[in-house]
């Protein structure tokens, strides 16, 4: 049987209207992405390569600007760099100059301030060197000063999206250190068996963990994708601005 595939963006399997699962052909590279995720515009007749597999650059060259993980689904910065497309979206400062094609990634605006925290993930692993690399963003929780690489918050599975207070249809990507997203689980759950035993009640926050998200703004920013945003329940901003 064929090995389920799973995007490396938003780590979902599920390949719902035209929102396809593409995997690069490049030497090596096990980069799937969704098609949303990546913002592909075009979808290819032949074989699909992923930014960098297509620019031929070494890959000794090749480094996320915002973390240390060089694989991954990476985009051109506009700095003539690399970042992970995962990093720009739970990185507030950082920002798409296209939203449609997700390219290129905007980093020169981030504040310095960004790449002076340290990863405590990686300090934790005893890996200093790496814990000093990049941009960290920081745990949603008030107050917490911990602060971690978005693809270190991803392997851990402490990443999650949550409704923006701002406006209700609209999400926040953010993610918590272990401590705080193991309370935020734990309250998930005693609201879960509240509204069980209510049968109403505001929705909590969505663990990265049962229910990863596609990308919002992308399938927001994409005409070409109705059929998939209107799909995805997950997507309610994308689903009503798209006819």
């Amino acid at each position: 049987a064929e090995k389920q595939k799973f995007c490396c963006v938003c780590g979902d399997s599920k390949e719902v209207g035209e929102n396809h699962l593409f995997t690069c052909k490049g030497h090596g590279c096990d980069v799937i992405v969704h098609r949303a995720c990546y913002g592909i515009v075009s979808v290819p007749t032949g074989l699909w390569f992923c930014r960098k597999c297509e620019s031929q650059e070494r890959a000794a060259r090749v480094r996320c600007e915002l973390c240390p993980k060089k694989e991954g689904a990476l985009k051109r910065t506009d700095s003539g760099g690399w970042a992970h497309v995962i990093c720009a979206l739970y990185i507030p400062e950082a920002t798409f100059g296209n939203n449609r094609t997700m390219e290129p990634i905007i980093t020169s605006k981030l504040p310095k301030e960004k790449f002076a925290k340290p990863c405590y993930i990686c300090e934790e692993a005893g890996l200093e060197t790496q814990a000093t690399h990049g941009a960290c963003m920081g745990c949603h929780k008030s107050n917490c000063r911990m602060a971690f690489h978005v693809t270190c918050g991803q392997k851990e599975r402490l990443l999650c999206e949550e409704a923006d207070p701002r406006d209700p249809n609209n999400l926040v990507y953010c993610g918590y250190c272990h401590n705080h997203y193991k309370k935020m689980v734990r309250q998930k759950k005693k609201q879960q068996n509240v509204r069980k035993q209510s049968s109403s009640g505001p929705a909590g926050p969505v663990s990265a963990a049962t229910s990863f998200p596609h990308l919002t703004q992308a399938a927001a920013s994409l005409p070409h994708l109705p059929q998939a945003a209107a799909s995805l329940p997950h997507l309610p901003q994308a689903a009503a601005s798209l006819p």
